[in-house]
C-alpha cells in the first residue's frame, strides 16, 4: 500500500494549527506519517504539536516555508509527500483519494488539489 507523508510548515499558527492537525490524524492511517516542521515557532506551535502522533523538525530562526517544506521533505518516508499549509484543514476521505488515485494511475507524477471556495479567512491571502 502506498504510504503517504503529510508535510506541515508552521510559523506562530497557534490559531489555526490544532484544527489543521485534527483534520490530518483523523484522515491517516497508521502506515502514514505526518510531519510538521516548526519554522521558528513558539513554544504554543510546539505544545499543539506534542498532543498528536507526529514527527517534529524544528529551525531555530524563521527561514520561509520553502525550507521548511525541503527539511520535512528530506525527512519523510513515505511514497507521496502531501504538503498542506498550517492554517488548512482537509476534509474527511482527502487522504485516501489522493492514495487511490495514485495507485490507480502509477504514470501518475504529481497531484494538485484546491482550496476552499468559501475559506474561513477573508483576509487577502486567503482568498488568494
Amino acid at each position: 500500500m502506498t504510504v503517504i507523508s503529510v508535510i506541515i510548515p508552521t510559523h506562530n499558527s497557534s490559531s489555526t494549527l490544532r484544527q489543521c492537525l485534527t483534520s490530518i490524524a483523523g484522515d491517516v492511517q497508521s502506515i502514514d506519517e505526518i510531519i510538521v516542521v516548526a519554522d521558528g515557532s513558539v513554544s504554543s506551535d510546539l505544545a499543539i504539536v506534542s498532543e498528536y502522533d507526529s514527527q517534529v523538525l524544528t529551525i531555530s530562526e524563521q527561514s520561509g516555508p520553502a525550507r521548511a517544506r525541503n527539511l520535512g521533505a528530506q525527512a519523510a518516508q513515505g511514497d507521496i509527500l502531501f504538503f498542506v499549509d498550517s492554517d488548512v484543514t482537509i476534509p474527511p476521505g482527502a487522504i485516501e483519494r489522493i492514495r487511490r488515485t495514485f495507485d490507480d494511475n502509477p504514470e501518475l507524477a504529481a497531484l494538485i488539489g484546491s482550496y476552499d471556495d468559501e475559506p474561513a479567512e477573508k483576509n487577502f491571502l486567503s482568498q488568494y
